[in-house]
């Protein structure tokens, strides 16, 4: 697991798409998944299936693979969630992102059934972090020895990756207009 990147701070703000989570409380988590979701399924709609496939350089995922990508930390945080409420410090898999995408064929996932699975994560992930008892949200789970985390970061880690891919996927469909300061200005109409 030494190859693993460190999991973000218990008050971790994102310095690319500003999420405190120390803003954040369980309601409005659970709000952003929901929002951030619907939002994502939206727009994948819109894409064609080229472009939903499409990664804009090799080692950045197409926006499917996002999508699933989200999908899998749902369902891998609501597993992650139960087993903190239920479990003394477990020590939890890592969710090994890039391998999942090879191995489970993120790019070749059907949108059709790619965006009913999304919705059940959200859903069922949402139903488990409402079940957790008022005085679970500091009991705590593991991954390495020095990697301490509350049942409450796991839901603020899970909100936060479905608002950080949403606008990962944005970006790449709706890239930005091409910057144009400094370039010559066209010439007059009137020629002057």
């Amino acid at each position: 697991m030494s190859d693993l990147p460190p999991l973000f701070g218990e008050d971790h703000t994102c310095p690319t798409c500003r999420l405190a989570y120390a803003d954040l409380d369980v309601d409005r988590c659970l709000a952003l998944v929901g929002e951030s979701t619907t939002a994502l399924a939206a727009l994948l709609a819109t894409v064609s299936d080229e472009a939903l496939r499409r990664r804009p350089r090799p080692e950045v995922w197409s926006p499917v693979e996002y999508a699933c990508h989200v999908r899998d930390v749902l369902l891998t945080f609501a597993v992650r969630v139960h087993r903190g409420v239920r479990e003394v410090r477990p020590v939890l898999d890592p969710m090994y992102a890039d391998w999942r995408a090879e191995r489970f064929g993120y790019a070749a996932t059907r949108l059709d059934v790619l965006l009913a699975e999304l919705s059940a994560a959200a859903q069922g992930f949402g139903d488990e972090v409402r079940s957790v008892p008022g005085d679970a949200w500091d009991r705590t789970v593991a991954r390495r020895p020095e990697e301490v985390r509350t049942v409450r970061w796991l839901v603020r880690q899970a909100a936060h990756e479905c608002v950080h891919h949403l606008a990962d996927v944005t970006a790449s469909v709706r890239p930005a207009p091409p910057r144009t300061w400094g370039a010559a200005a066209p010439p007059s109409p009137e020629g002057s």
